[in-house]
């Protein structure tokens, strides 16, 4: 029966525990919800500059249709048939110069008089706009802009307007309509989940499509009248989003639950508004990949606790039998005594022998060391050829973002020209992070061409993996090879040297990436666990697997399935020669379900900062 004292002890423990979790939780949720909040503010700001962009392009268009005298002299005299004709052709020309939808004038009571589709079914000729907002704002005397559904057409459209003046009198109004259904489709081909939505909260552009036409908040009854009298939307039921449990983190991001038919989602809500034009752009990110971050750092943290739970457990038993061992250890050593003096007398007959075994040692060791060169050798060699072979994808890494910088180069010195030394920063932020992408990559390959000391220490597993895969990463990215990497304890450490487990690493993943060249649905995984003593890396495959005739000469140098082109067959040799030498063991095999694994035990190194 435990004792009282020792019951309170636990109860303790497992509070403490409890309370560290909780607040592990809590973290994590906070710093991957501000990485995703800090992430997506960066994506607003750029569909924000695409989509003023879009509209802005066209800002110029009405006030320069405005200018041209036969405009002008068609709303003096709207009767003259060979003026119209000859308006109407202007405006064709100019509407398929622009690449706007359509170009068109209105009289003075807002009638169209001339327009770029005269001649087709969906004319605007003789309809009359006067109740449209760009219309009473260019009567005015000033630029008209409105967003709405084409009152003739029913296609939605941005709409510019413009006033054509006789003196200082407004005698009519011409029009571009601009459409955005190109950069909602960039958007939605983007990945994206986000909506624009007008000053009322009605999303008229959305990458969702059942999203389209729905209220962020339920209009009033003023709000649906001016819609209804505008013909803005050409309709008048705006069904609410369906977000709920809002709770606003800071002044432009929410949580909030997303319901649609299909499900319910939890999602992050980033707002930016665009006071010029009166929208606002939302991107809604989803939460779930925060939940399982918090998920796995809850779980990690609780193996930690376990396992310091086991280790005060085995520290405890050890100190017994450190008790015991000292009991022990009377006995022994008079038991010792009486050996040591019979020890000393057969010493003097293996004195001589001992000088011929030291002879011996010598010419052994030096042969070791000359082995020992000729396998580092061997080994530099085996990096050299897997850096050769990966020098097409590497060079695909560096040239994207040379690429990219130069475009980013471009852009700045023209947004200097404009005197917009925000924008320059920002492409200047750009910059620097390619060049710091780039720098890790080519750390990484001088890092991994540099002759290793052969040095065994303590190596952080999940290191290793990350800059094997940073080399590889083309590579898998050209095969569209579906990577899985699970390792539960990112601090796993084994004893090795950092060069040479990368090196390994890079053999078995590229073997693996040559196997499933063939399959369907290529796939890899990357699987570390420790066993005891033991951390055991996995590498596993979906690929035709290893005939049974091969699997005990794999390893063998110079055995290879591949042509001469592709390889000597030495990685394998080389591999096996490396983690011997690391006290470990390296073997191979199919499974069950098809495909290889190759799997690598090392011993677990404790490690303390």
């Amino acid at each position: 029966m435990l004792r009282p004292a020792r019951v309170l002890v636990s109860l303790a423990v497992l509070c403490a525990a409890l309370g560290l979790l909780w607040l592990v939780a809590a973290w994590s949720e906070r710093s991957e919800t501000e990485r995703v909040r800090d992430a997506g503010r960066h994506r607003l700001d750029v569909y924000a500059g695409s989509l003023r962009n879009a509209v802005d392009r066209y800002a110029y268009l009405p006030f320069l249709l405005s200018t041209h005298p036969d405009l002008a002299a068609l709303l003096r005299a709207p009767g003259d048939a060979a003026l119209i004709d000859k308006v109407n052709r202007y405006l064709v020309v100019n509407n398929r110069s622009a690449q706007a939808s359509v170009l068109y004038l209105l009289d003075a009571q807002g009638k169209a008089i001339a327009a770029s589709n005269w001649d087709t079914p969906q004319s605007y000729v003789g309809n009359n706009y006067a109740f449209r907002p760009y219309y009473l704002q260019a009567r005015e005397g000033h630029a008209g802009r409105f967003y709405g559904v084409g009152f003739t057409t029913r296609l939605p459209g941005y709409f510019l307007s413009y006033p054509v003046q006789d003196g200082n009198k407004v005698i009519g109004v011409v029009v571009a309509k601009v459409s955005l259904d190109a950069l909602e489709r960039n958007w939605r081909d983007g990945g994206e989940h986000m909506l624009v939505a007008d000053r009322h909260g009605v999303t008229f552009l959305s990458t969702d499509a059942g999203w389209k036409w729905h209220s962020l908040t339920p209009l009033p009854d003023e709000t649906l009248r001016y819609i209804a009298d505008t013909h803005q939307y050409g309709r008048t039921s705006f069904p609410p989003l369906g977000l709920t449990q809002r709770s606003r983190i800071d002044a432009d991001t929410e949580r909030a639950s997303l319901r649609t038919a299909q499900r319910s989602s939890e999602v992050l809500l980033q707002t930016k508004a665009l006071p010029d034009l009166d929208w606002q752009i939302i991107l809604l990110s989803d939460l779930a990949p925060v939940q399982r971050v918090v998920r796995n750092s809850v779980i990690g943290s609780g193996l930690g606790l376990l396992a310091l739970l086991s280790w005060l457990l085995f520290w405890r038993q050890r100190r017994r039998r450190i008790r015991d061992n000292l009991l022990a250890s009377a006995a022994l050593k008079q038991a010792h005594d009486e050996l040591e003096h019979k020890v000393a007398e057969r010493t003097r007959d293996l004195v001589d022998t001992n000088v011929k075994l030291q002879r011996e040692i010598a010419e052994r060791t030096r042969s070791e060391t000359n082995l020992r060169a000729a396998q580092n050798e061997l080994i530099q060699a085996g990096k050299l050829a897997v850096l050769g072979q990966m020098a097409a994808g590497v060079t695909h890494e560096l040239n994207q973002p040379l690429t990219a910088m130069r475009s980013l180069a471009e852009n700045a010195r023209q947004l200097l020209d404009r005197g917009n030394d925000d924008e320059v920063r920002r492409n200047l932020g750009f910059i620097a992070q390619l060049t710091e992408r780039m720098g890790k990559i080519t750390g990484q390959l001088r890092s991994f061409a540099r002759k290793s000391d052969g040095k065994v220490e303590p190596v952080l597993v999940h290191a290793a993996i990350t800059h094997a895969l940073l080399l590889l990463e083309q590579r898998v990215r050209q095969q569209q090879v579906r990577l899985e990497i699970h390792q539960g304890d990112q601090d796993l450490r084994v004893s090795g040297n950092l060069v040479r487990l990368e090196q390994v690493l890079i053999n078995l993943l590229r073997n693996a990436l040559d196997a499933v060249q063939t399959s369907r649905q290529p796939a890899i995984s990357v699987d570390v666990c420790q066993l005891g003593d033991l951390v055991r890396i996995t590498i596993a495959d979906n690929g035709p697997g290893i005939a049974e005739a091969q699997l005990p000469v794999i390893f063998d140098p110079f055995f290879t399935t591949k042509s001469d082109s592709e390889g000597l067959g030495l990685g394998l040799a080389i591999s096996l020669s490396i983690v011997r030498d690391f006290g470990g063991r390296l073997t191979a095999g199919n499974r069950p379900e098809g495909g290889a694994y190759f799997e690598v035990e090392l011993s677990a190194v404790a490690w303390k900062p």
